[in-house]
């Protein structure tokens, strides 16, 4: 079996969720009566085993499939990608979760070339719509709401 990049990139990204489940480790933990929805020492851990299941699956594919081989320098979306994600990070607190997810949404699919507007448009108010029932009505969390949070959201 040859390296393959889903398996050295998922190597890097268990070592960095179990990094940060250790980080975890490290919070204040609220009693159990006395948390709003999640406490805050469930959240973060709830976030990084999805991440790493959704990993560990990646990398069985790899396993199964064969994988691609390491190879070049990889396409100008990921550089692309990274950057939009990290601007997604600073523009949580100014614009919200919703907005911000309904941005990176729209154009992560556009940016890898897919021209199905109507799907990426479904898709795009979709996932923001399924964040906020369950982070925000089923699990009680406080989200950051943007201007969003002038309409009553």
């Amino acid at each position: 079996m040859q390296l393959s990049k889903d398996l050295l990139a998922g190597t890097v990204i268990l070592i960095v969720v179990a990094v940060m489940w250790w980080m975890t480790t490290n919070f204040d933990s609220d009693p159990l009566g006395m948390a709003q929805g999640m406490p805050a020492t469930h959240m973060p851990r709830l976030i990084l085993g999805v991440i790493a299941g959704l990993t560990i699956l990646m990398m069985a594919q790899a396993v199964l499939s064969g994988g691609e081989a390491l190879g070049d320098l990889p396409p100008w979306q990921v550089v692309a990608t990274v950057a939009l994600m990290a601007s997604a990070a600073f523009l949580f607190p100014v614009i919200g979760v919703p907005l911000t997810f309904l941005g990176v949404c729209a154009l992560l699919p556009i940016l890898w070339g897919r021209r199905n507007y109507m799907g990426i448009a479904a898709f795009s108010v979709g996932v923001p719509v399924a964040i906020y029932i369950v982070f925000k009505l089923l699990l009680g969390l406080r989200l950051p709401m943007g201007p969003l949070s002038a309409v009553g959201l």
